[in-house]
Order: C-alpha cells, then structure tokens, then sequence
C-alpha cells in the first residue's frame, strides 16, 4: 500500500476510534473491535469516509468480514486497483 494511501487510512482510523490512539499506535494487526474500539456506527462512518476520500464502493458484505486494520487495508487496495484509470 502507498505511503499516503495507508496514512489517509490511519488518519481516518484515529479520528474514528474512540479510544486514545495515535497514528504510531495502528499496525496491520490492529483490531478495529478491540484495540480501536469501533462499533457498528463507527464503522459504517469510517467507511463512508473513506469511500468518498479513494472514491471506492465497499459492500456491507465486505465490511462485516474486516477484523484488523490490514483487512481493511488490503481491502482498499484491492479496490484502487481494480479502480478503472480516471480520465483526464
């Protein structure tokens, strides 16, 4: 994953999170339930954001299988690169 694109990625985590984390703190391995502490409106907020910030769709379906933050990296990634190229 690019550089900015993961720290867009922790950014909108951090912001999300209600717990007290910083940015040094989100690894791959971080859990979105247990280290970060997202719930199910929290989740669903951070991914319209970051659907609108890489211009990405993710399905409920998608969202419901993601554990750590790499899943939802890995996700994200796997969308930009099926991403058709914008024209311009």
């Amino acid at each position: 994953m690019a550089d900015s694109t993961w720290e867009t990625l922790v950014s909108h985590l951090v912001e999300a999170s209600d717990e007290e984390v910083s940015a040094e703190d989100v690894t791959p391995g971080t859990s979105l339930r247990e280290d970060l502490d997202l719930g199910s409106l929290q989740a669903i907020t951070l991914v319209m954001d970051l659907e609108e910030n890489f211009g990405i769709v993710v399905e409920d379906e998608e969202l419901e299988k993601l554990e750590t933050v790499g899943d939802l990296a890995d996700l994200i990634e796997g969308k930009l690169e099926q991403k058709p190229p914008e024209d311009g």
